[in-house]
């Protein structure tokens, strides 16, 4: 099986690697547009839960943003834990020690978020004695 593959140019194993992704592309924009039309005929492009062709009148609630914001950083979190277990027996016990550290941080910091109210979508509930 290796001298099978020491035979294989690199550079044509791109060029069928490009071709079969370019042709997959292709076929899913062509079958998504012949399907288009058919399958809701009057509609438009839906896209962010609005109807096409109507404007938007209120503003949208910061809270929706700032629960974006806390879903990067913690989506970050997931990417960096990553690739420490990529070389976890590298990094050994004290790398264990300073992910156990990092992972207490950030569950310290989504307490405080939850806490605060910062998760929270729908509107405030007054605070008693106002």
């Amino acid at each position: 099986m290796s001298d099978l593959l020491a035979l294989i140019d690199p550079r044509a194993a791109l060029l069928v690697h490009v071709t079969v992704a370019g042709a997959f592309v292709v076929a899913i924009l062509l079958l998504a547009g012949l399907l288009r039309e058919r399958s809701h005929p009057g509609f438009g492009v839906y896209e962010s839960g609005a109807p096409p062709g109507t404007a938007m009148t209120k503003p949208l609630a910061a809270p929706y943003f700032l629960i974006a914001v806390a879903f990067m950083i913690f989506d970050m979190e997931v990417a960096i834990l990553f690739a420490w277990a990529i070389a976890a027996r590298e990094a050994g016990m004290p790398g264990l020690i300073a992910a156990t550290v990092f992972i207490l941080v950030l569950l310290a910091a989504l307490a405080y978020l939850w806490l605060d109210g910062a998760l929270e979508t729908g509107p405030r509930k007054p605070e008693a004695g106002q």
